[in-house]
């Protein structure tokens, strides 16, 4: 199964001393790594917020080199629709919920979110904000973000 990368996984990537090994870590069967468009814009206005240099940015071009970014269209609103009335427990196609109260979303979130259903992608994140989704509409692997001490 190919991943999609949420964004706190790029941003931990880019700022590892030792990019081979975290991208090992994250990916160690070399299987093909996606990013949201929504994920690509995060990323870019953390650049610009926190005035990156040269060498950062010049890994985060490497980077997006090494993933396939992928755009949202028209063929993710359903799913976005779905995920977001289920976070919400409004949502008629389900009985029971493994959740008591409802998970707000971010909208990009919620865009990631759609992307792995529609792709049939495990989401790779460091975040609690998929949890209620995994097994539900993808896989989520979920990473302690003390494990990349490791990397810095």
């Amino acid at each position: 199964m190919n991943f999609l990368l949420d964004t706190n996984i790029v941003l931990n990537m880019i700022r590892a001393k030792d990019f081979v090994a975290i991208k090992n870590f994250i990916n160690p069967e070399d299987v093909q790594l996606y990013l949201s468009v929504a994920s690509r814009a995060e990323i870019a206005s953390i650049a610009i917020r926190n005035n990156w240099g040269r060498k950062r940015n010049d890994l985060l071009t490497d980077f997006l080199n090494y993933v396939s970014i992928v755009d949202i269209d028209q063929s993710l609103v359903s799913i976005y629709a779905e995920i977001d009335a289920f976070s919400q427990r409004l949502n008629p196609g389900f009985d029971k919920y493994t959740f008591n109260t409802p998970r707000n979303m971010g909208k990009n979130d919620l865009w990631i979110a759609s992307l792995a259903t529609f792709l049939n992608l495990k989401l790779i994140t460091t975040d609690l904000d998929f949890d209620h989704l995994h097994k539900v509409f993808f896989e989520v692997r979920k990473i302690n973000p003390e494990e990349f001490i490791q990397f810095f």
